[in-house]
């Protein structure tokens, strides 16, 4: 392209040292210019005659038309860029976890949106492997979720917890029980998320890690709302994080069960992937959701 962009200058100059002072460098190098282009198309473009202006060769108006035609495009693919680049900077793609989007940062998105009117935000909402598929195919720019791993081939950042309960029916024989014993909860039968999915593997291992092992599942679902109505028709036990149910706690549909022993907490992570340049909305909503859950989990 700088072939092009010599050829040019010297045809619109009328010399090579004319081009050389108007594209600021030495008059040999743009004679080398022309001999590389000269080469790739396979003839001359100048008849050189000392003392007189270079004139064009056949070839070399044929070359001149398409040297303004490829400089014009590329003048055009660079500003089509810097418009890209502007408008990325106002948009940002966010693929958040159904029970994250829905009960935990449902504030705090919608804040963002009143306190950054400038930036489009779009919000996908789904499980876990779609905020995975979503970042890792491009189709979201952060991705947010709850885990305790890092994820193979993406930068995953801890931003927060969220405190996992253990919810029955209000007519569940364990319902005003204390200090419940892990080996007598791990006796009942569950309902929660599919098990070979990602959140279904994670609940697994947090509740095998406090001793709650061997469980029976006796029905499985990827949305909450329906998993709510298996344990409030006494179904079975769900572990669910504590901002999806604490309404229904609150209303009474849905006791928490007095465990004894650790608190069951799960990390919530912000995922981008290391091939996306961040922009300046990427940046802002990061900043925005770390401020905001930090605030609710000092």
């Amino acid at each position: 392209m700088r072939c092009f962009e010599v050829f040019i200058a010297v045809h619109e100059a009328g010399s090579f040292s004319a081009a050389s002072e108007i594209l600021n460098i030495a008059q040999p190098s743009v004679s080398s210019h022309i001999g590389a282009l000269e080469r790739s198309v396979g003839g001359q473009v100048f008849e050189r005659r000392r003392g007189s202006r270079p004139k064009l060769t056949q070839l070399g108006v044929s070359v001149l038309h398409h040297a303004r035609q490829m400089m014009t495009q590329a003048d055009d693919l660079k500003l089509d860029i810097l418009n890209l680049q502007a408008s990325a900077d106002q948009r940002v793609t966010l693929s958040c976890q159904r029970s994250l989007a829905n009960f935990t940062l449902n504030r705090a998105l919608t804040s963002f949106v009143l306190a950054h009117p400038k930036i489009q935000l779009a919000v996908r909402i789904g499980t876990q492997e779609d905020v995975l598929n979503d970042v890792r195919h491009r189709r979201a720019d952060i991705g947010c979720f709850l885990s305790n791993e890092n994820q193979r081939g993406l930068n995953s950042h801890p931003i927060g917890h969220q405190s996992l309960h253990l919810i029955a029916s209000k007519n569940h024989r364990l319902a005003n029980t204390k200090l419940i014993k892990p080996e007598r909860i791990a006796s009942e039968s569950f309902v929660g998320p599919p098990v070979e999915s990602h959140f279904g593997r994670s609940i697994n291992k947090l509740l095998f890690k406090i001793g709650i092992k061997d469980f029976k599942i006796v029905a499985q679902a990827t949305e909450y709302q329906f998993i709510r109505e298996l344990v409030v028709a006494g179904v079975g036990i769900a572990c669910s994080p504590s901002s999806s149910v604490q309404l229904d706690v609150s209303s009474g549909r849905l006791v928490v069960l007095d465990l004894d022993a650790d608190p069951l907490r799960i990390e919530i992570r912000l995922l981008t992937s290391p091939h996306v340049p961040e922009t300046r909305a990427m940046k802002q909503l990061r900043d925005y959701l770390i401020k905001e859950i930090k605030r609710d989990n000092p």
